[in-house]
């Protein structure tokens, strides 16, 4: 049993008059209710994710929204409700015809100057400048969420900022007409993050939230529902007997065979609860009953239990549902719409590691991307590459974009719908902003079970890269797709407006393309393999920017800097968008590297400033060009020699050149190339 959650205050219910509505505390909830809202809790504008409609806009002065229509059937007080509008005061009434607002103070209900069936969460402040309230519907049908979320805004009289700031959420649940009021992030405030929650039906009937009007926010920094708290407000009066599966703790990753089914229970009634009968369904195929005594689970007290009888399951994709009867031996659950619990299960004939892929979304054009890049290097390169796979897709966005841009890049961005950068998707599942990304974060990922074995080979032979990709089903999957990428190791002239001169795993061509390749159904363990071939057409070419008219065509030119710098990758992903397995494929040495045709030293004097050399050995004769580039990725100096065989020198003038750090680029004309920086004084 949970010692900490048995020992959680619960006060019930704070009512005056015959009040409508009791609520459950979720003080240590560390999720959103339901589990259907899973966005980023971030600004519009600083990493929102889509789908979100701004209800009313920034206003230093209180204010109602517009009557907005609720997307579902929905019942207050026991009353049907239609519409609703909301203030920036933080009530939302769905007495759609209150004309004054009231104000922000924290007080207790009821309370003059509420109106009528009002939700209250009062002590926000929506008075800067980015302070919006905006919606958004999660879920299917009959169990959809109204998601209004005070975004961004502050507490009492001290204005957000990018220190100070909150997010809290007002949700109406469908078919169990529940509220819940969920505290989902503060930053900065310290001691003044205080709220007042409650409901007021009239003038003389409300139900506050005990330690109201000073609750604490106990919500902390995350951008994710991992430190999220909840209070849901039910309709009608606390049940003797109400026990709910809050979570099944059998992990979601199994050897087909015997598993054991868990959860863990909460006991929502009055009645302590000393028995009760577990009972699960696999696959919509019900186990026997398992009556468990001796228990002792308070009111809102918690008790994880495990069923007598295994679940024997074959590999593949499996549904359970877990919930309990017979309370104290033979009394019904009360509240029978929140008992039951359900979760996939994925059985696989073995349990294979699984290899993170790890996808950013950056551009050199993009001030928080440094930062962002900055933080994800830093945990990455501490890390063995065998531990996981990394790829960067440069943008177009924001202003001109990155040089590097390419459309199968805009587009993978389109498949995951992200409208803001930076942006890290951890095996198509966790999407956020790489400046959130630990440690904790990574060993996370790399604990989750593979679905495939996936492994390959690469060869880099002049301009064609050929690549085989092994792999094999660990459970009858259907739908995944292979994906291939060419990455280059680390790149220099893309340099733009953010302050990186170095770009990390930076992806050059997906083959065939973004959208992958199909794989059959197979059957568990059947081994197959694919090969891709690719050839880099015409010379190098630096993009002024990632716009539209400017980005690499495929069909006639390349951004490749150095082509004994690329490396392939590939990962599996299913209709889910889940990443099933990612590799880093093998290299073969094919000795036919460009960078084998000629050497190149060191640059001296360096730093310079009038000229500067470069030794050289060619090994034939060849037709050189040299591009001199800045920090801004601007061609400011370039020159072609004919050159015969051997070692030479080469001298550059470049007095004109204001002063600055520069990288040297030169190529012959089969694109062999070499990288030299230095600085002009």
């Amino acid at each position: 049993m949970n010692k900490y959650l048995l020992a959680m205050i619960f006060s019930i219910t704070v009512t005056l008059g015959s009040g409508q509505y009791w609520y459950i505390p979720n003080e240590a909830a560390n999720r959103n209710p339901g589990d259907l809202n899973s966005d980023a809790e971030r600004p519009s504008g600083g990493g929102l994710p889509g789908g979100w409609t701004t209800i009313l806009a920034a206003n230093v002065n209180p204010g109602w929204s517009a009557n907005r229509t609720i997307p579902f059937a929905f019942k207050f007080n026991d009353q049907t409700v239609t519409s609703f509008k909301i203030s920036n005061t933080g009530i939302l009434t769905f007495d759609v015809n209150a004309a004054t607002v009231p104000s922000a103070d924290r007080v207790i209900l009821p309370d003059a100057s509420i109106p009528n069936n009002s939700i209250c969460l009062l002590g926000l402040a929506g008075i800067g400048a980015n302070d919006i309230i905006i919606s958004k519907t999660f879920g299917a049908a009959p169990n959809r969420q109204l998601w209004i979320q005070f975004n961004s805004f502050g507490y009492g009289t001290v204005v957000s900022d990018n220190t100070n700031y909150c997010y809290w959420s007002i949700v109406l649940e469908e078919t169990s007409n529940r509220i819940h009021i969920v505290d989902q992030r503060t930053g900065g405030y310290a001691s003044t993050k205080l709220v007042s929650i409650g409901i007021q039906i009239d003038p003389s009937n409300a139900t506050n939230i005990s330690g109201s009007p000073d609750i604490l926010s106990k919500a902390g920094t995350s951008d994710g529902p991992i430190d999220n708290v909840f209070y849901t407000f039910v309709q009608g009066t606390q049940g003797k007997y109400d026990v709910t599966v809050t979570d099944i703790t059998t992990s979601p990753y199994q050897v087909s065979g015997n598993v054991v089914v868990s959860a863990i229970f909460r006991n929502l009634g009055t009645i302590p609860i000393n028995s009760l009968r577990m009972n699960y369904t696999g696959d919509n195929v019900a186990a026997s009953g398992d009556e468990i005594s001796g228990l002792n689970i308070s009111t809102f007290g918690y008790d994880t239990i495990s069923h007598i009888v295994p679940w024997n399951i074959l590999s593949g994709t499996h549904n359970l549902e877990v919930f309990a009867d017979q309370l104290n031996v033979s009394n019904p659950d009360e509240y029978p719409t929140d008992d039951r619990k359900k979760k996939k299960i994925f059985a696989m004939e073995k349990l294979e590691p699984r290899i993170p892929l790890f996808e950013v979304f950056s551009s050199s054009s993009c001030p928080p991307c440094k930062p962002a890049n900055e933080k994800y290097l830093s945990i990455i390169e501490n890390k063995s590459p065998d531990e996981f796979v990394s790829i960067k897709y440069q943008q177009n966005f924001p202003g001109n974009g990155d040089p590097y841009t390419t459309t199968e890049a805009i587009n993978r961005r389109g498949y995951y719908f992200i409208n803001s950068i930076p942006r890290l998707e951890i095996d198509g599942g966790w999407d956020k902003n790489g400046n959130v990304f630990t440690d904790q974060i990574f060993n996370g990922a790399s604990t989750i079970p593979a679905f495939y074995t996936l492994n390959g080979t690469f060869k880099v032979e002049d301009k064609k890269i050929t690549a085989t990709v092994s792999y094999s089903p660990l459970f009858e999957a259907t739908g995944a797709r292979l994906y291939v990428a060419i990455l280059e190791k680390i790149t220099y002239l893309n340099v733009a407006t953010n302050g990186e001169l170095e770009f990390h795993h930076v992806m050059k061509k997906m083959l065939p393309n973004e959208t992958g390749t199909v794989l059959p159904t197979l059957p568990p363990l059947t081994q197959r393999s694919n090969t891709f071939s690719y050839t880099f057409n015409g010379e190098y070419r630096l993009p002024i920017n990632g716009q539209t008219a400017n980005i690499i065509n495929h069909a006639t030119e390349h951004s490749v800097e150095d082509f004994s710098n690329l490396y392939v990758v590939a990962w599996i992903q299913g209709p889910d968008k889940q990443v099933f397995q990612a590799a880093n494929l093998k290299g073969e040495s094919s000795g036919v590297y460009y960078s084998a045709k000629f050497e190149t030293g060191t640059l001296y004097p360096n730093p310079c400033s009038d000229k500067i050399l470069l030794n050289i050995h060619l090994k034939e004769s060849s037709q050189l060009i040299t591009h001199i580039v800045d920090n801004f990725g601007k061609i400011v100096y370039s020159r072609e020699n004919n050159m015969a065989s051997g070692k030479q020198t080469l001298e550059y003038n470049i007095k004109d050149i204001p002063a600055g750090e520069y990288h040297l680029l030169i190529f012959d004309k089969d694109n062999n190339s070499s990288i030299h920086e230095f600085i002009k004084q």
